[in-house]
């Protein structure tokens, strides 16, 4: 045996030893299960019927409640925001949605071609399976995906018809409604950073750069945070009714104070008009 035989008789040997070590290929006995029995294997595939219809009642990401109070929540500050958001949610559904369809189409044409041929490969049939059940069990996510979509648009025209917002608003009405947002976004922060005992700079940084005096408007918010356990020493139980009126009072003493940061900036407006998307006169 020439030295070239020899070295790849020993690297072959070698391979499998270390096969033998790294894996438990070569243990037969590791082919069969230790505890599940006939009798196990039966008692669970009769609950899958179970959980193939249970499932598809919650195998989206999130539940209708979730959504509505939970992610909606989130960006409250004005009703266009949560209109924005429902949108968001959308279009990232909707994309997600195209790309489960276009992967089903692609190997379901390539069942089709496996499914014409004469003659399978092992590899091939295989294959083929494994496209059977793909297809089967995208059933139960597209599905879901449609659903999250269809409780999304009756959330969006719910918004519009209790805020007396216009079906065809546009990117005007929205920057309408922004300064409100950071004002209320600014004051529910603040009022986060106080619950702490805090003066947050993230929370300071907002505040001058929409033209308010952090100490003033912390003041507010001590005030605030002091009538409300007054009236609970009192017996009294506020309600999340007190947040929301707190939030519009402080929208009204500070909804003009952007003008001066945007007068110390040199800034003549806040939005160019004919820059914005406009759907009505």
């Amino acid at each position: 045996m020439d030295k070239g035989n020899k070295m790849t008789k020993d690297l072959v040997i070698t391979g499998n030893q270390i096969s033998s070590i790294i894996s438990k290929a070569g243990d037969i006995k590791d082919l069969t299960f230790k505890t599940i029995d006939e009798k196990a294997l039966t008692e669970i595939e009769s609950f899958m019927p179970v959980v193939n219809r249970k499932v598809k009642a919650f195998n989206k990401q999130n539940s209708q409640t979730t959504s509505s109070l939970m992610s909606l929540n989130m960006v409250d500050t004005t009703p266009y925001r949560v209109l924005r958001q429902i949108l968001a949610q959308v279009e990232k559904k909707r994309g997600a949605l195209k790309e489960t369809l276009y992967k089903l189409e692609r190997k379901k044409l390539l069942y089709t071609e496996l499914n014409n041929k004469e003659e399978l490969l092992p590899l091939e049939e295989l294959k083929m399976k494994k496209i059977q059940c793909d297809v089967i069990d995208s059933q139960g996510h597209i599905e879901s995906a449609l659903k999250e979509l269809g409780g999304l648009k009756r959330r969006y025209f719910e918004i519009l018809k209790n805020k007396d917002i216009p079906e065809d608003w546009d990117e005007q009405d929205f920057e309408g409604e922004e300064i409100k947002h950071h004002i209320t976004s600014i004051f529910r922060n603040a009022l986060r950073d106080r619950m702490q005992g805090s003066h947050n700079m993230g929370t300071l940084e907002y505040m001058h750069q929409f033209g308010i005096n952090g100490v003033t408007a912390y003041a507010f918010v001590d005030d605030y945070l002091r009538q409300v356990r007054e009236s609970i020493s009192n017996g009294n139980a506020p309600s999340i009714d007190t947040e929301y009126e707190f939030f519009d009072k402080m929208y009204d003493i500070f909804k003009d104070e952007h003008k001066k940061a945007m007068d110390r900036l040199g800034l003549d407006n806040i939005t160019f008009s004919d820059f914005l998307m406009k759907d009505h006169d």
